[in-house]
């Protein structure tokens, strides 16, 4: 590693020396006008510190507006954070695969790359900021268009809990705030085989955000930029969330796909979870027996997509039926047209929501839930989005498509 640092000090000092001229009329030609050495610091793949000169842009012509960093070798090189690709790649991908910065540190002091517990904090802030706004650009490909594919949609909500200032300070002087849960909504976009499996060549999207018109605008911005509006089918599959229904159809809708084509259905262990409601909330004259044998009716109802059936039994069994056992009812009724599932699994679709009950888990649970912790809601946002592009097999990607667009 030490002779990895020695050589790449060199090489680079070399590079920023032929990079001069060319870099220097590329920033004249975007309004740069006088454009100075400076000392540039930052970290190779190994953690180590090099240091070279490059150009820095020190005046500009009257209102030209100039996007990135001044310093023309950091925009070149796609440095983020004082670090290299190579640096922040290593850094920033352990920090999401571990549960905490700490064992990310650790990991990464086993593997010969230097960097504080707080150093990995900052890069990894760093990186996610850097990504704002340009999701679908980062993580995605020609190669993913949804021409002529059939489509499944997932969304559902999740759990953080975040930490908003109150302004105040307490008697030691620091700040205290308050630390509510809230609910980040995610969605998943994958392809389905004949068999209705995800397809292992084309690995899932996912976005996460906390308002609901934030996450139908990303989920918008994903779609549009994939050809929804080409796909042979798409299936939405989620729970009972009134929201989603109301908004994600209206959606493919405005991006020109026929309904004919959207097929939408409600998570089956969701809807079996009412059943389960109704008969435990049976008058006590229907005895075990029955009750046993209604739910394996029910359910055998439900499967063959005859929610019509129970909810006209429910009717006939509960004579003075209570709130929440009219609410329950009218559930079923509600998504009658939700609940054909065998329909589903012959036309090669899914009947759960699995898709993206694994995703609020995988992305969410397992890292941003965590006892004792809590987010500014602005810094988890972007963290979602990285850990979302690891677990979804698009890290690479994504570190490639920033390299090609610095």
């Amino acid at each position: 590693m030490e002779l990895s640092n020695e050589i790449s000090s060199i090489l680079i000092n070399q590079a920023s020396e032929d990079l001069a001229v060319s870099l220097k009329k590329q920033a004249y030609a975007k309004g740069g006008r006088k454009a100075i050495f400076r000392p540039l610091r930052f970290r190779l793949r190994t953690g180590h510190i090099v240091q070279t000169m490059g150009l820095y842009v020190k005046k500009l012509v009257d209102q030209a507006e100039w996007l990135g960093s001044r310093h023309l070798l950091e925009n070149h090189w796609t440095i983020i954070g004082g670090s290299s690709p190579a640096h922040y790649d290593r850094v920033v991908f352990c920090a999401m695969l571990s549960p905490s910065y700490d064992i990310a540190q650790q990991a990464l002091t086993k593997f010969g790359v230097e960097q504080t517990i707080s150093g990995v904090r900052t890069l990894t802030n760093s990186l996610g900021t850097h990504c704002e706004d340009r999701e679908v650009e980062l993580s995605t490909q020609p190669s993913d268009d949804l021409k002529d594919k059939q489509v499944v949609i997932g969304i559902d909500g999740g759990r953080t809990r975040t930490r908003c200032y109150t302004g105040q300070a307490n008697k030691a002087g620091q700040a205290t705030y308050e630390t509510p849960w809230r609910e980040p909504r995610l969605f998943t976009i994958g392809v389905l085989d004949k068999q209705g499996k995800l397809e292992k060549e084309y690995p899932p999207i996912y976005g996460c955000r906390f308002d609901e018109e934030a996450i139908i605008d990303l989920l918008g911005q994903y779609l549009k930029h994939l050809n929804i509006h080409q796909a042979k089918l798409i299936q939405i599959v989620a729970d009972g969330a009134q929201w989603i229904w109301n908004r994600v159809k209206g959606l493919l809708i405005d991006l020109g796909v026929d309904t004919c084509r959207i097929v939408e259905t409600l998570d089956y262990c969701h809807a079996v979870s009412y059943i389960y409601k109704l008969v435990g909330h049976l008058p006590n004259r229907v005895g075990k027996p029955a009750r046993r044998s209604y739910v394996k009716q029910f359910k055998q109802w439900l499967w063959q997509g005859k929610s019509v059936d129970i909810v006209a039994k429910c009717k006939e069994l509960y004579k003075r039926p209570s709130s929440d056992v009219n609410c329950w009812i009218t559930y079923l009724e509600k998504h009658i047209p939700r609940t054909q599932y065998t329909d589903y699994e012959i036309n090669g679709l899914m009947c759960g929501s699995g898709i993206i009950e694994s995703g609020i888990r995988r992305v969410i649970n397992l890292r941003f839930k965590n006892a004792g912790t809590f987010w500014k809601e602005h810094v988890v946002e972007d963290l979602y989005f990285l850990r979302a592009i690891l677990l979804a097999k698009r890290w690479d990607l994504m570190i490639n498509n920033l390299a090609k667009g610095a």
